[in-house]
């Protein structure tokens, strides 16, 4: 989700810009990219196997320079899912498709009837594991996640007292431009410059499989208030432009939060009521810029 929003919705809203020091890191992106053997996003129907039986949310967060967004910490992980009686409707409606520019997102959930599936699931992989909690109704989430335990592109195995389905992990980035969006440091944070007649981004590695999506939020020169953002939604290919036209009516100055981010959606199959699971995994990088 887009962090500068959520920030807002807790009231004040603001990004920092220090400074007091005399450096010029930039955060560590770089990890393996070996090509995965990922399933077919298009499972093959039985027609015995209908509607779909839940939701799961697994997140990796990774800011450059936390102080600047008000986090307090480089990596934030959550994995979360929702069970219910088989529905036709899917969960993952809000993310941008590819081809379009949006300034307003909206998060809506499908109407479901809750089902729990036991006080806790259990996520397995060959090399480790970790539970899950129930902490709401058929509501199921774990925050407490360490980075170093996530295998990339790797299946895991979700139990359930009602049954288990696999999903695959994602992966994150080798590298990406504007390298400069990726300080750490307060006092050189908000260097890269974001055009006003367009901003270009490029990333890897790349995937066949996955929706990528870049937002732009645009706070005030002195961080103090959100402008406004556009999301724009694209093919994971390794380049995104963001149109002038969403980008020209801003000031000269104003502070930027970008949000790079990798979606992979998928449907699974589950003996959860004989159906499927939506999985979804999302992979977010957040560096900072200056309108120009």
């Amino acid at each position: 989700m887009l962090l500068s929003l959520l920030l807002a919705c807790q009231g004040d809203v603001s990004i920092i810009k220090r400074v007091d020091e005399d450096t010029s890191q930039a955060i560590g992106i770089g990890e393996p990219s070996p090509d995965p053997a990922i399933p077919s996003s298009e499972p093959g129907y039985d027609p015995e196997r209908t509607g779909i039986s839940g939701y799961t949310y697994w997140e990796l967060t990774q800011v450059a320079c936390p102080a600047c967004v008000g986090e307090t910490q480089e990596m934030r992980i959550k994995f979360s899912a929702n069970f219910h009686q088989p529905s036709s409707d899917g969960w993952a409606n809000w993310i941008t498709p590819e081809g379009v520019c949006e300034t307003e997102m909206i998060n809506t959930t499908p109407s479901t009837i809750p089902l729990s599936v036991g006080s806790e699931i259990q996520v397995t992989n060959a090399s480790h594991q970790f539970s899950v909690p129930q902490v709401g109704n058929a509501y199921y989430e774990n925050s407490t996640i360490w980075e170093p335990q996530i295998q990339r592109d790797a299946p895991y195995q979700v139990q359930t007292e009602f049954g288990e389905y696999t999903l695959f992990s994602s992966h994150g980035f080798d590298w990406i431009e504007p390298y400069t969006m990726l300080w750490v440091d307060p006092s050189y944070a908000f260097e890269t410059p974001i055009y006003r007649s367009g901003a270009s981004f490029s990333w890897a590695p790349t995937s066949t499989n996955h929706v990528f999506n870049i937002t732009v939020a645009v706070y005030s020169p002195d961080g103090a208030q959100l402008l406004g953002y556009v999301t724009c939604g694209g093919p994971d290919n390794g380049f995104m432009q963001i149109p002038a036209a969403y980008l020209q009516a801003y000031p000269y100055g104003g502070l930027v939060a970008i949000h790079l981010v990798r979606h992979k959606v998928e449907l699974v199959e589950t003996d959860i009521n004989n159906s499927y699971i939506e999985t979804h995994t999302e992979w977010q990088v957040i560096g900072t810029g200056h309108i120009e």
